[in-house]
């Protein structure tokens, strides 16, 4: 496939230069009108909003919007928004655009901003015809200097000025990458005031009505960041999950041989069980049940091990050394494996997706096998010189030793995977980005920028055709910094890491610095406690299910105050200046922290029991009940996405149903 390429920098800047041609506000008045279509999309319409709200915010001027049938006469600038007469009298014909392209060109004092559009939903992440949109969000950043560091008003940072014009430009652009998401389902569905609130969430974290406002604010937001491209994005998944349990009676001589000599699971309702690859009537059925379409998804199960059939481990290559750090491999030490063959298998599930391909190809020469996720078993890259080409696709998910799975990792293991991503390339095959790092940290100030921005970087350079993030977690007072580097590489993988760190500290003001130091002081302690934080979790599972039962082990009471001070700092340099916003920026840091250190109260009171001892009911009852009224008292700020705090970590984690009001506590009634 094509690669897609990041046009040059727009050539427009925020000045009074007297050549400057199109101007949209000086002196205090408005200078130009922003123009519709006569029947305008949905996402024009959009976009003209986006437009003029953000620059009423930036100097006080609120733009007209106006049909182009209904210009007024005299005004100095029109800014065009989409599919009108005046950019079919100038060559630009949407339809001939690229999906999710736009096109900015200045006309004498007017203004075009066109993209392809229809009447579907702007902000849905699978409508790539947005390109007005994206136009509108290029302008708003290069000549606004506008940034979204995190959901809702505060986040939108928009540098006060009296005077918006720029230069004369002719250009195009699109999204560097395919598709581009972090995964945001357990909010999603509750946008628009849509979805019914577990009521057990809504005691512990947001409100029912501040919920929907922070679905809608992320929605918003995930878009001005140009989220989306999904309907180009090749399904991923699973494909044998159930299968044992649909298939396995009948054919259990297409399951995985057991170390016992026996094929399949001993539980008939057996989910996750792996397939004996090699079996050619196993691979004729999954091309009879195929549909013939595009895809023929082919994914291994969600579960390590697999077939240790002679002629499984017949396909397989000779297994690769095993570096020092890496001697304890998921798939040998996972409970779950322990009767199946460990080892690497990418040689083994090349071979079955080659020879799938071609008994497919026999009905549709087109298809693309999708081999899913890069990961366990296959995480290796192929030993064999193998070609695989366009004809197949996958996604890479470091995700194996617990050395490969986080960020920050040490550097013999940051080599090591960047080595397997190299090995993939070279197979020629096509691949996306699909890690789980995010979900590392609860809402402890864990997070790291540098090393995962670089391999981001290093992928995009090495073929990335797109990434979805697995997951958007949302802890924004605590991992803003990590989200909102990871937002901007996406939007454009070839922007410096540098700037990108800047753009975020420049708007704290004159407490930027301050800032910058309280970000890498966090920083700075995962690097040193990265070997720490591997043992700590080591015997508790899932290290990112299991976080909150060693949260008070990994960041103790004494680690915060040198934290505090900073953050003190910050507030006195950001209260010099008259606008407001800076210090209710620092303040926001200051609730993400003060939310960390009662969180880490209430771990401490479980004392990495999921269970509450009754010698220490009374201790966490006071700690719940302080942390829950924290939450309620600063939920409307969206510090935290509060749904993700309690459904994926705290209520799985510990039994906090025991603390309800039968038992107690009276966490529903509070304020």
């Amino acid at each position: 496939m094509p690669r897609r390429t990041l046009v040059a920098p727009v050539l427009i800047a925020l000045a009074a230069a007297a050549h400057a041609e199109v101007c949209l506000v000086s002196g205090g008045r408005a200078r130009a009108v922003v123009v519709t279509a006569d029947v305008p999309t949905n996402t024009t319409l959009f976009a003209a909003d986006e437009l003029v709200g953000h620059v009423k915010r930036a100097t006080g001027v609120e733009l007209p919007v106006v049909e182009e049938s209904q210009v007024p006469a005299g005004v100095h600038t029109r800014v065009f928004l989409g599919a009108t007469k005046a950019a079919a009298q100038n060559g630009i014909d949407p339809a001939g655009l690229e999906r999710e392209a736009y096109v900015l060109r200045s006309v004498g004092d007017d203004l075009l901003i066109v993209g392809r559009e229809d009447d579907d939903d702007p902000l849905s992440p699978r409508n790539p015809h947005v390109g007005t949109l994206w136009g509108v969000y290029e302008l708003l950043e290069e000549v606004l200097n506008v940034r979204w560091l995190w959901p809702g008003e505060l986040g939108t940072h928009v540098p006060k000025t009296e005077t918006v014009q720029l230069a004369s430009i002719d250009r195009s652009g699109a999204p560097a990458l395919r598709f581009r998401e972090l995964a945001w389902s357990r909010i999603r569905r509750f946008v628009g005031g849509q979805g019914k609130v577990d009521p057990r969430d809504a005691e512990l974290g947001f409100s029912p009505e501040v919920l929907h406002g922070y679905a809608d604010a992320l929605n918003v937001f995930l878009r001005r960041h140009r989220m989306g491209g999904m309907d180009a994005k090749p399904p991923t998944g699973h494909a044998f999950g159930g299968w044992w349990r649909r298939y396995g009676k009948e054919h259990p001589e297409w399951f995985a041989l057991r170390r016992d000599g026996r094929r399949g699971h001993p539980d008939p309702n057996a989910i996750d069980v792996p397939m004996c690859v090699t079996n050619e009537t196993l691979q004729d059925f999954i091309v009879e049940r195929w549909d013939g379409q595009s895809v023929l998804m082919l994914g291994p199960v969600d579960r390590p091990g697999r077939c240790t059939c002679e002629r499984c481990r017949a396909w397989d290559g000779p297994q690769p050394e095993t570096p020092p750090w890496f001697a304890q491999m998921v798939y040998q030490t996972d409970p779950r494996a322990k009767d199946h063959f460990p080892g690497a298998t990418s040689d083994r599930y090349v071979r079955f997706w080659k020879a799938v391909r071609e008994k497919a190809a026999r009905r549709n020469p087109d298809v693309v096998v999708s081999g899913s996720f890069i990961y366990e078993n296959e995480f290796p890259a192929p030993t064999a010189d193998v070609e695989l080409g366009p004809g197949f696709y996958a996604e890479f998910v470091q995700w194996q030793d617990p050395h490969l799975r986080w960020f920050p990792m040490p550097d013999d293991a940051y080599e090591w995977i960047k080595q397997q991503w190299l090995g993939w390339e070279k197979t020629g095959i096509r691949m996306g980005y699909r890690p789980n790092y995010l979900h590392d940290g609860y809402v402890m100030p864990h997070f790291d920028t540098w090393q995962s921005g670089r391999f981001f970087q290093f992928a995009y350079a090495h073929g990335m055709e797109g990434a979805r993030f697995d997951s958007l977690t949302g802890q924004w007072a605590t991992h803003g910094l990590r989200l909102y580097v990871h937002l901007r590489l996406m939007s454009d993988p070839e922007r410096s890491l540098e700037k990108i760190r800047h753009e975020y500290f420049r708007a704290f003001g004159p407490a930027a610095d301050a800032v910058e130091q309280y970000c890498d002081y966090w920083e700075r302690y995962a690097h040193e406690n990265m070997m720490r934080f591997l043992e700590l979790f080591r015997d508790v599972g899932f290290r990112y299910r299991a976080y909150p039962l060693c949260a008070h082990k990994a960041f103790p009471p004494a680690c915060f105050e040198p934290a505090r001070a900073k953050l003190a700092e910050a507030m006195e340099a950001a209260r010099t200046d008259p606008s407001p916003e800076y210090a209710q920026r620092v303040r926001f840091l200051e609730i993400g922290l003060d939310h960390a250190c009662r969180t880490v109260d209430l771990a401490a009171a479980f004392d990495g029991q999921r269970r509450v001892p009754e010698q220490r009911r009374a201790d966490v009852r006071q700690a719940l009940e302080e942390l829950v009224r924290f939450r309620k008292a600063h939920q409307h700020t969206y510090f935290s996405d509060l749904l993700w705090v309690t459904s994926f970590w705290e209520r799985p984690c510990w039994d906090l149903d025991a603390l309800h009001p039968e038992a107690g506590i009276s966490t529903h009634r509070m304020p």
